[in-house]
């Protein structure tokens, strides 16, 4: 009995350390202080736009528990989604003026100006335990496989948008985030050189490329007691004669008007449509909301993220796609629908509801 209970405890102590290796660091007290003039910071912790709102009583298709994401969701496809697989041979080299592959909820590879920048890699599961909320199925191309990418650039800290292994595959990239989040980069081994932290507003420009922090509606947190000890920001990114917007998550909210009126005209809005529910009505956005929210960013063409990867808010996998486009019928926005690993350029703007043979 003695050698079996120290073979638990010893592997407690492994797993618990492993958890902690994914969780990351957080930001010191002293690196906290740094953010005391913001206005957005407040009491320790970066603040939402808007409060963010919870009814746990009124869950759809709830009630909400976390049980749910140790097996596979019923809301998930019934077989593997069509995609586009990819390898690094299927990239030019070098990057070309403008190209953008979605590769599975919120993870994109963006071409500008003979750039690439990876948005949010995740490409296994969305949690700090290999078990824990799935993946429908595997990603386009793995990580291991990615092309040389210059900038990566991360909207927040859940695990559905930072990956650590992922991090640590791309320690020679330059990695573009939010303020506070460079210490779980520094902790994985990522050269402090190689990390630009941005606030609201901050700008980081490179190689042609210009980067501006914006906010979202929304919130940090990868471990107890570190809810907001991180930002969370959506970007807008130009190059090339390109004006892009990448939301990030987020609720509704009238940042949306003021980037709009701020930067306008969007040739593409790369926004979330997924992870919504009258639980935390706020927290993610609702289809009808997304809608009215490229609408106020100016967005000649939206791609919609966050979603046929994950089973994060108690929905029929494709119900979030199907809302979109229904609400979308009196607009003037164009709304692609690339399978993932299918590139978009100037010549192919997917359209096709591939999801409808599934």
């Amino acid at each position: 009995m003695l050698k079996i209970a120290v073979v638990v405890i010893i592997a407690i102590f492994i797993g618990g350390g492993l958890v902690l290796r994914e969780i990351g660091q957080s930001p010191s007290a002293d690196e906290l202080k740094k953010y005391e003039s913001l206005p957005y910071f407040k009491n320790g912790e970066f603040q939402s736009p808007q409060k963010l709102v919870y009814d746990f009583d009124n869950v759809r298709n709830g009630p909400a528990s976390w049980f749910r994401f140790v097996k596979k969701s019923p809301f998930a496809p019934k077989k593997e989604l069509p995609m586009k697989k990819l390898s690094a041979s299927d990239f030019s080299q070098p990057a070309s003026d403008f190209a953008l592959y979605w590769l599975g909820h919120s993870t994109g590879m963006l071409e500008l100006s003979g750039n690439r920048i990876l948005f949010d890699p995740v490409f296994g599961n969305a949690a700090p335990v290999p078990f824990m909320v799935p993946r429908y199925g595997p990603a386009p191309i793995k990580a291991k496989d990615l092309p040389h990418i210059d900038l990566v650039v991360i909207t927040h800290n859940h695990y559905d948008h930072l990956e650590r292994k992922t991090v640590q595959q791309l320690k020679n990239s330059h990695f573009v985030v939010p303020l506070g989040v460079g210490a779980a980069l520094r902790g994985w081994g990522i050269k402090d050189k190689n990390i630009t932290e941005l606030g609201w507003g901050d700008e980081f420009d490179q190689n042609g490329i210009k980067i501006v922090a914006e906010p979202a509606v929304h919130y940090s947190s990868r471990g107890l007691g570190d809810r907001n000890k991180t930002l969370w920001n959506s970007y807008v990114v130009q190059s090339s004669g390109k004006n892009i917007y990448w939301s990030g998550d987020s609720g509704y909210g009238v940042h949306f008007e003021q980037i709009g009126k701020k930067y306008g005209n969007f040739d593409f809005a790369a926004v979330e449509i997924d992870g919504w529910n009258t639980g935390w009505p706020n927290t993610h956005m609702f289809p009808k909301e997304v809608i009215k929210a490229a609408t106020e960013l100016q967005a000649k063409q939206l791609l919609p993220l966050h979603w046929a990867v994950f089973d994060l808010a108690l929905h029929p996998w494709h119900e979030s796609i199907d809302m979109l486009l229904e609400e979308n019928k009196n607009t003037g926005i164009k709304i692609l629908t690339p399978m993932m690993g299918e590139k978009i350029d100037d010549r192919n703007l997917p359209t096709v509801q591939w999801w409808k043979n599934e």
